[in-house]
C-alpha cells in the first residue's frame, strides 16, 4: 500500500497538525469517533495514532480511558524551553565550531525561520537519537510560534538577527545567541501561555 494513502499515516499527519497548530483546547478530550468521522476513517487507524503521539508528549491517557490534550503551565512550557537548548547545545558540541567550517551553513533557502535552522543543526549532527529527541520537544512547542509575535512585537527581527548569526563565520557566538534566544521566552513562558490561549480562542470564533 502507497504510505502516503495509508490510514495511520493519514491519521497520524493530520492529528499531529491540529495538536501542533492547538486546535484542541488543554485538558480537553480527543472523542476518537469525532476524528475518525473528520477523516472518513475506522477507529482503529485514528487510536493507534493518538497512541503514538502519546510519545511525542502531544497527547495523553486520560485517567479512566480515551486520550487528552495535556495542559500545559509556565514551569511546563520553561522545561520545554530549556529542554529544547540542551538539544540545540549538544549539537553544538557534536559540529564542533559551525560558523568557522566553510560551506557548513544554512542553505539561504532556508529564510530566517529560527525553527527551520534549529532543526537544521540538530540534523546535520547525524544523531538520530539527537534528532529524535529534538523532534519531539519541537513538536510541541509549534503552537507557540503564533504566540510569540503577540507577546514580541520585534520577533521578525530577533528571528532575522539569529539567522545571521547561523550564517555569519565572524560574527557573536550562534551558542549565545541560541541561549538568550530560548532566554527570552522562558522568562516570558506566562505570557507565551495567554497568548496561546488567545490565539486558540480566535481561531474557534473564525470557525
Amino acid at each position: 500500500m502507497n504510505r502516503r494513502h495509508d490510514p495511520f499515516t493519514l491519521a497520524l499527519a493530520s492529528l499531529r497538525s491540529r495538536l501542533e497548530q492547538g486546535l484542541h483546547p488543554p485538558g480537553g478530550p480527543i472523542v476518537i469517533l469525532d476524528e475518525a468521522r473528520r477523516l472518513k476513517l475506522s477507529t482503529t487507524p485514528v487510536r493507534e495514532a493518538l497512541g503514538w503521539l502519546c510519545g511525542f508528549g502531544l497527547v495523553e491517557r486520560g485517567p479512566t480511558g480515551g486520550f487528552l490534550v495535556p495542559r500545559r503551565d509556565p514551569q511546563g512550557l520553561r522545561d520545554l524551553l530549556a529542554f529544547r537548548l540542551h538539544c540545540l547545545d549538544a549539537g553544538l558540541d557534536r559540529t564542533g565550531a559551525v560558523q568557522g567550517r566553510d560551506g557548513f551553513t544554512p542553505r539561504a533557502e532556508a529564510g530566517p525561520d529560527p525553527a527551520a535552522l534549529m532543526a537544521w543543526l540538530v540534523r546535520s549532527t547525524g544523531n538520530a537519537a539527537l534528532m529524535d529527541a529534538f523532534d519531539r520537544v519541537a513538536s510541541q512547542l509549534v503552537a507557540y510560534r503564533r504566540a510569540e509575535a503577540r507577546v514580541f512585537p520585534d520577533s521578525d527581527i530577533e528571528a532575522q538577527a539569529l539567522a545571521d548569526r547561523f550564517r555569519d563565520p565572524v560574527g557573536p557566538g550562534l551558542g549565545e545567541a541560541l541561549a538568550a534566544y530560548h532566554q527570552r521566552r522562558i522568562e516570558a513562558a506566562p505570557h507565551l501561555i495567554m497568548a496561546a490561549d488567545a490565539d486558540r480562542r480566535d481561531a474557534a470564533e473564525e470557525t
